[in-house]
């Protein structure tokens, strides 16, 4: 399980390029990702329910 951990960072680090920077600078990019994430993640989920209805209601619409 560990191991798996370590090659999945591995991994993150040389797709990222972060294997080259320094501790901070590591931190800084992943923050960057972090909120990244965090943001699409609240938007999807504030904004999609209501999208979704709409998009049936339009379907529905053009069905009828």
């Amino acid at each position: 399980m560990l191991q798996s951990l370590k090659k999945l960072n591995y991994k993150y680090e040389v797709t990222m390029g972060l294997y080259m920077l320094e501790s901070w600078e590591k931190y800084l990019v992943n923050g960057v990702v972090c909120g990244s994430i965090a943001l699409i993640a609240y938007t999807t989920l504030n904004h999609l329910p209501d999208q979704s209805v709409n998009f049936v209601r339009q379907l529905a619409s053009y069905a009828a």
